[in-house]
């Protein structure tokens, strides 16, 4: 399917991000998105639901040691989808830090979950 739906990502200084965006039901990531901290970052995904997984630290060290043995892992409470109601499509905007009354709530993983 096209990337047609918004999902715009903002993070804070400090840590960087490795951020997956799964399909909920074949398992497969359907973006990976590095994203320094304090940057945002706007992309399009595929419409259909997913999980939001990322891993943060402060020094990258490629796609396999990640963020090395300091790196954080977590993932969204809740599944995200990206619909076309005929008249608008669906998108969503995440705030990858704590946010006061914010409305996500985030569950850390194990490094073989992520």
């Amino acid at each position: 399917q096209p990337a047609i739906a918004p999902l715009k990502i903002r993070s804070q200084s400090g840590s960087d991000y490795f951020v997956k965006v799964t399909n909920q039901y074949t398992g497969e990531d359907v973006s990976t998105i590095y994203i320094r901290g304090g940057d945002t970052v706007s992309i399009e995904v595929p419409l259909g639901t997913y999980e939001i997984k990322y891993a943060s630290g402060e020094t990258w060290y490629g796609d396999q040691k990640l963020f090395g043995t300091q790196t954080s892992y977590s993932k969204a409470d809740e599944l995200f989808t990206f619909s076309d109601t005929g008249y608008q499509i669906t998108g969503y905007t995440i705030t990858l830090y704590q946010v006061v009354n914010g409305n996500l709530e985030t569950i850390t993983l194990d490094p073989s979950q992520f």
